[in-house]
C-alpha cells in the first residue's frame, strides 16, 4: 500500500490515520509506504491526483476521471462523502471497503 501526500493539504496526517484505522477495523494487515510528493516533477511522475492518495498495488483506491489537468505537488484532493457531500478525505467505511476489495484482488 502506498500513501501519497503533500504537506500543503492540511488533512494529510488525518488521512494516514484513517487508512491505518480502516485497515485495522477490516482485519487487514497493512504495510504502508508513505511518500511525500515534494515537486511538480514528482507529481507528474506519480500521476498524482492530489493529497492524499491511496494506492494498492499501484492502483488508486478511489479512481477518478482524468480531467486533463497537469499534476501538481500542492494539489489537494476532494472525495465524495455520504449524503452527497464533498470532503478532503474519504469516509472510513469507503476506505475499509476499498481495502477489502484490493485484498480480494491481490489473492485472486
Amino acid at each position: 500500500m502506498t500513501y501519497l501526500f503533500n504537506r500543503s493539504c492540511p488533512s494529510h496526517e488525518e488521512g494516514l490515520a484513517l487508512l491505518r484505522e480502516a485497515a485495522r477495523s477490516s482485519g487487514i494487515d497493512l504495510d504502508v509506504e508513505v511518500v511525500e510528493v515534494l515537486t511538480d516533477d514528482d507529481a507528474e511522475r506519480l500521476a498524482f491526483p492530489g493529497s492524499p492518495t491511496y494506492l494498492a498495488a499501484g492502483r488508486d483506491l478511489f479512481p477518478r476521471e482524468d480531467l486533463g489537468a497537469v499534476p501538481t505537488a500542492e494539489a489537494c484532493r476532494a472525495y465524495a462523502r455520504p449524503g452527497g457531500r464533498i470532503g478532503p478525505l474519504p469516509h472510513h467505511d469507503d476506505v475499509a471497503a476499498a481495502l477489502r476489495e484490493a485484498a480480494r484482488e491481490a489473492v485472486a
